[in-house]
């Protein structure tokens, strides 16, 4: 996949808060059959017994999935990015969810984000002085990737809003469709672990529930 470009400072901050507000699974029964005779010996069958064949689903080959076509020392990379970003998401919808200007609000995008200074501008503009709140934060329900060098890795993610309730100024804002949307983050390796680019696009997409 050619490289995407992220975008810049507040437009990370933008795409998120815009995918935010505009939202805002037989068993089968094997029998044996077993003869009864009396007192008689069981009569034995001379005629060979030929094994069965496997059965065309027995053989197929299974479909690929995304992660067949890296290596392990790629999906290792990858594995620490997303692990890393997923840190970020636990801190950032725990900060959405009371929208206060804390001390720990400015070290989080510092520590999580190559541009820390327009995320948190982007997020007080959003909860601070815009009065949303993130109560109930949509689900990461799977990532995959999409691009993996060795200091850059692009992955999708899937947020499912079905259960989400965001706020603004008390009012509930409702989710429009697609209700799980397919988000790309590109995440870079600095001297301080993998931080945050940005978002790689804008567009809303809509996701399955498992990923592909």
């Amino acid at each position: 996949m050619p490289e995407a470009n992220a975008s810049g400072d507040s437009g990370s901050g933008r795409t998120l808060m815009k995918l935010i507000l505009i939202a805002v699974t037989a068993l089968a029964l094997a029998g044996t059959l077993s003869g009864c005779g009396g007192d008689d010996e069981p009569k034995v069958d001379p005629r060979p017994t030929q094994s069965a064949s496997p059965s065309a689903s027995e053989t197929s080959t299974p479909e690929p999935t995304w992660d067949d076509k890296y290596s392990p020392a790629q999906l290792k990379r990858y594995r620490a990015a997303r692990d890393r970003w997923l840190e970020f998401w636990e801190a950032y919808t725990a900060a959405a969810r009371t929208g206060a200007d804390t001390p720990g609000l400015k070290a989080m995008f510092e520590k999580y984000s190559l541009s820390p200074l327009g995320e948190r501008s982007e997020f007080l503009d959003t909860y601070v002085r815009g009065g949303a709140r993130m109560e109930v934060p949509p689900k990461v329900l799977w990532t995959s990737a999409s691009k993996i060098g060795r200091t850059t890795v692009i992955f999708n993610y899937c947020l499912d809003y079905t259960d989400a309730r965001i706020t603004t100024n008390g009012q509930v804002t409702q989710i429009s469709d697609p209700s799980r949307r397919l988000i790309e983050v590109q995440m870079e390796k600095t001297s301080e672990g993998w931080k945050k680019r940005g978002y790689v696009n804008s567009g809303v997409k809509a996701c399955t529930p498992t990923a592909p």
